[in-house]
């Protein structure tokens, strides 16, 4: 994951920052007094000097999902900070100000990496990967940085990327999708009927959830609404055969028959 946001750092700069990549070479290895008296052509240098997670942004709420008789929650993503410092390696100081400067424009134009520069291993979270240029006070000191290094110092920037991290931990938990209600005579205690609760969900496709549909069983005027995860839920549905109608916006009627009670009521609309 790493190396997918250097990919992209390095995409950035050539690309969108002024620096030409037949002219500057953009490297990522600790600036080391070997290494930099190495370098035999203009270098900008991102050294990932520490990583930690952004606590500010994490998220205790779970994702749910819900499919055969289960509810699968998945923890949210996490978010690591990916700390660099950037600066500009050339014999030439005038060169080093203005390959440090296009680069310090670069960055601050882009508050988000472009998602045309990460690969799907990154993206398919749905959470953009902020960053930034860090302010003197939120910082530590480039100097500190050089002095760990045993480098003679250079001018630098302190270069934040907010990368989400999917820890891929899930737990699931029985769904309860049938319930019988029973309903008695005050005056004497007997049991007369009972009605059953059934509860599910509405997706598309794709497996994705339907907000708004509205359902109903045949033969019955209520009528409720999916909610936020298309999850349903219908009182008083008699034991046996039932069809489920639903119902959206321009769009053709859908009915499913279930069994009632069944292990699951979930409904499929093209």
């Amino acid at each position: 994951m790493i190396g997918d946001v250097n990919s992209a750092l390095t995409r950035l700069v050539h690309e969108r920052g002024l620096v030409p990549p037949d002219d500057v070479d953009i490297e990522f290895d600790p600036p080391v007094r070997s290494w930099v008296g190495g370098r035999t052509r203009p270098t900008l240098n991102f050294f990932l000097f520490d990583i930690e997670e952004n606590t500010e942004l994490r998220s205790t709420q779970a994702q749910t999902t819900r499919g055969n008789g289960v509810a699968v929650r998945r923890i949210a993503p996490r978010r690591f900070d990916l700390r660099y410092m950037v600066s500009a390696i050339t014999t030439v100081v005038e060169d080093e100000h203005l390959l440090l400067w296009r680069t310090l424009v670069t960055l601050m134009k882009h508050p988000t990496l472009p998602e045309s520069l990460l690969p799907e291993s990154v993206t398919s979270y749905g959470l953009p990967v902020a960053a930034k240029v860090l302010k003197h006070e939120d910082a530590p000191r480039a100097l500190d940085i050089w002095g760990a290094l045993e480098t003679p110092p250079r001018p630098a920037l302190i270069y934040v990327v907010t990368l989400p991290v999917d820890l891929d931990l899930t737990f699931t938990a029985p769904l309860v999708l049938t319930r019988t209600a029973r309903y008695a005579r005050l005056r004497d205690g007997v049991s007369i009927e009972q009605g059953v609760h059934i509860g599910g969900t509405v997706r598309d496709r794709k497996g994705r959830p339907l907000v708004g549909a509205r359902v109903s069983a045949e033969g019955r005027a209520f009528e409720t609404t999916t909610g936020s995860e298309g999850e349903f839920v219908l009182p008083d549905v008699d034991a046996g055969p039932v069809t489920l109608r639903v119902l959206r916006d321009g769009r053709p009627e859908k009915r499913v028959t279930f069994e009632i009670p069944s292990d699951q009521y979930e409904i499929v609309v093209d």
